[in-house]
């Protein structure tokens, strides 16, 4: 083929643009990954907050509190009858048996005023624990928004890279050869690194550093035509 060099060269640079898109992909690629590392992050602060637990207790606390505050409120009831039994009983035994049942009543009450004071104070701690977590992963869950956003638009950004290379590279298309070409286009479906087409450097080869034989290098400089690497099997070219 005549002006092969001057094919290769051309080919060579159409490299270029493939070199570019393929690690605009890798780049592309990677990024659901990271995107499921963040939410890896988010789903581990959820656990450390463990709001889920915290809400439970909190509900069972005040469940609890509700009993207790309903049993004071009989027991409140039950004196006020106690009391106005007091006013109407005309035997000493039964007034005092009244009042003996009266006394246990406000004994038992003080007890139950306690009981909900103290869970009063524990409902309060948990509702400030429970806020401060709330706070803490919405913060979270905003600065991931964030994140997540960021990396879209960078997506997005290296996307439009990748179309204007593309158009560059379909520019560049045209000057080939079709022959050279589909085998150029061949090599790059069939292996997944990034040159096909590799300079000769020194006496190796660039793409593998693989020295390369005396005749072989001597067969790319004649440019009779396609020579490949023995080792990886990327076209040779001198310049």
């Amino acid at each position: 083929m005549e002006n092969l060099k001057q094919e290769l060269e051309l080919l060579y640079e159409l490299q270029k643009y493939d070199v570019k898109i393929y690690n605009l992909k890798k780049k592309i690629n990677k990024i659901p990954l990271e995107i499921e590392e963040i939410k890896r992050v988010l789903e581990l602060e959820n656990k450390k907050t463990d709001l889920d637990v915290k809400k439970e207790n909190f509900n069972r606390l005040n469940s609890l509190k509700n009993e207790k505050e309903a049993l004071l409120n009989s027991k409140e009831k039950k004196i006020n009858k106690y009391l106005a039994e007091l006013n109407v009983v005309k035997s000493n035994d039964t007034y005092r048996i009244l009042l003996s049942e009266i006394e246990k009543v406000k004994e038992y009450k003080n007890v139950l005023e306690d009981e909900v004071l103290e869970l009063i104070e524990k409902i309060d701690k948990e509702y400030i624990v429970i806020k401060t977590n709330e706070n803490k992963l919405k913060e979270i869950e905003q600065k991931i928004k964030y994140e997540i956003c960021e990396i879209r638009s960078f997506e997005k950004k290296l996307e439009k890279e990748i179309n204007e290379i593309e158009k560059e590279r379909q520019e560049q298309k045209s000057k080939i050869d079709k022959t050279i070409l589909l085998q150029y286009e061949r090599l790059r479906g069939n292996y997944r690194s990034e040159k096909i087409i590799c300079i000769i450097d020194g006496e190796s080869c660039e793409g593998c550093g693989i020295m390369l034989r005396p005749q072989l290098i001597n067969q790319v400089q004649k440019c009779h035509e396609l020579v490949f690497c023995d080792n990886c099997s990327s076209i040779l070219l001198k310049i």
